[in-house]
This record gives C-alpha cells, structure tokens and sequence, in this order.
C-alpha cells in the first residue's frame, strides 16, 4: 500500500478552469492530482480518506493506493481509519467560528 496526498494543492475556485481546452484542462488535473493519475491510468484501486483541514478551513484527503485486486484491503484500511479517527466528528474551525452555535 502506498498513502499519499490526494492533491499537490488546494482545490482550485469553482470556475477556474471554466474557460480552459479540454487539453489544458487534462494538464491542470494532472498538475494538481499527480499521485492519482498514474494509477487511474493503470486502472489500480484507490481509496481517498480524510486527512484533515487546509488554512482557511478547506478539507484535504490521502489517498491508499494499492496493486491490482487490492480493493478489499483498501476498503478495510479505510474503514478502520474512519472508526479510528472519527472524521465525522472533526469541523474546520473556521465552520465552528461561522456557525450559529459557535
């Protein structure tokens, strides 16, 4: 098993490759995912996980990758971090600041 970040960045603005080509736009994603791409290409199983909070509150995952056929050990990895970490559980603070209860 490989763990690796989901992203090499935080997720762009909503409508920031908006007026991209479908080339540029294949770039951009490789750009910014490429841990995920060379096993999408090879058609091997990931599974994405929480990872926690970016500054500014923004949500960021890893990623399990595993060899062909891996899928139930990656299932079973990522249900045993989620019972383990209770991301569910977790807000970013700026959410709690922002809320009516916070």
């Amino acid at each position: 098993m490989i763990l690796a970040p989901t992203t090499a960045a935080p997720p762009p603005r909503i409508g920031a490759m908006l007026h991209l080509s479908g080339f540029a736009t294949d770039r951009a994603m490789i750009a910014a995912c490429p841990y995920a791409w060379p096993w999408n290409v090879l058609g091997w199983p990931g599974v994405n996980v929480p990872a926690g909070f970016a500054p500014g509150g923004l949500p960021v995952g890893a990623q399990l990758l595993g060899p062909a056929n891996s899928e139930p050990l990656l299932i079973s990895l990522a249900a045993q971090l989620e019972a383990e970490l209770r991301w569910h559980e977790h807000w970013p603070r700026e959410a709690v600041a922002d809320s009516p209860a916070g």
